[in-house]
């Protein structure tokens, strides 16, 4: 949708409105990609939609006002993240910790399907969002501005205040460290069986849906499982510590995914561990945010964090009764 919008100061502000509930989500996607973060992506749009309402007024008649108010969002985001530590990307060499990591980790975004419309450019998938965020700032945003939103060089370089040849130099090296990928739509059967063998406590049936060459990384830990042998031995180890699991379907990064939530010696079912799956057929990658990082993400998909007792009252249930797809 492109909106070029003739400014009256008259009508500036019911025109802002309008135009700031219009592009919300794209906006708050497009600052989660910049930060990796969903409460970062929030404060950042909430900053994006308050400078554009004091500028809106001021704006030359038939200004392109999509690409100005995405100007605003990525300076918002950069000058955000140069008071925020670097977060971690999510496939780093695999460290033997005794103690999870403390610094913050790239995020999954709650919802996210297939970009289309004017956001057919934006890639949400996890990988795309961890890669994104192994660039530096400045080369993150002109990849974004140029790709996403579709500025030119020079449009992109003027939205940051810098130089065209910087603006370039950002653009190559981006391009050289993260090449185009083309999107792929998210396999749903896959996690529904995911799902099942969680709920059954069958390890078996989990391990015979990973491809040979599965990669498994946990985040907050900087661990990473290579192969079904390997990661078979991790779950094995791990399975018999719980006394039952409720797993429940959900879509992160426009990927098929799935909350857990564990109990032990009679208790409720707690939150525990939210997995985002990729691959197509067998599942070939999981990104497993652990306790208690993972615990601690699973409000934001909707899914009951007070009261857990509501899923041991529902006892096991098909996957798709609380699939969630949001807009953001």
């Amino acid at each position: 949708m492109r909106m070029e919008t003739s400014i009256a100061a008259a009508d500036a502000s019911g025109a802002f409105s309008a135009l700031a509930g219009a592009m919300r989500g794209e906006l708050k996607r497009h600052c989660y990609r910049m930060m990796g973060g969903i409460q970062d992506a929030e404060d950042c749009v909430q900053e994006t939609l308050l400078r554009g309402w004091r500028e809106f007024a001021s704006l030359r008649d038939g200004a392109a006002v999509r690409p100005w108010l995405y100007s605003i969002a990525t300076r918002v985001c950069l000058d955000a993240l140069r008071t925020r530590r670097r977060r971690q990307t999510l496939f780093g060499p695999s460290v033997d910790e005794v103690e999870p990591g403390t610094e913050p980790w790239v995020e999954p975004w709650p919802g996210g399907g297939a970009p289309s419309g004017p956001e057919r450019g934006q890639d949400i998938r996890l990988a795309f969002v961890s890669l994104l965020h192994g660039l530096s700032p400045r080369a993150r945003a002109v990849l974004l501005l140029h790709d996403g939103v579709g500025m030119t060089a020079a449009e992109a370089a003027a939205a940051l205040g810098i130089s065209v040849a910087a603006a370039r130099s950002a653009l190559q090296r981006a391009r050289t460290a993260l090449p185009p990928q083309e999107v792929v739509a998210a396999d749903d059967a896959r996690v529904e069986a995911y799902v099942d063998a969680w709920n059954a406590g069958d390890v078996s049936a989990l391990v015979g849906l990973l491809h040979k060459d599965i990669v498994l990384t946990m985040p907050p830990w900087r661990r990473t499982f290579t192969g079904r042998d390997e990661v078979e031995r991790f779950m094995t180890g791990v399975w018999p510590r719980y006394e039952g699991f409720r797993a429940v379907a959900v879509v992160a990064n426009g990927q098929p995914a799935a909350a857990v939530y564990t109990r032990r010696d009679d208790g409720p079912y707690l939150p525990h561990s939210l997995h985002v799956l990729a691959g197509s057929g067998q599942i070939a990658e999981v990104v497993l945010y652990a306790p208690p990082l993972g615990a601690s993400l699973i409000a934001a998909f909707g899914l009951p964090v007070r009261r857990p007792e509501e899923l041991t009252l529902l006892g096991p249930f098909p996957s798709s009764f609380w699939c969630r797809i949001a807009d953001g």
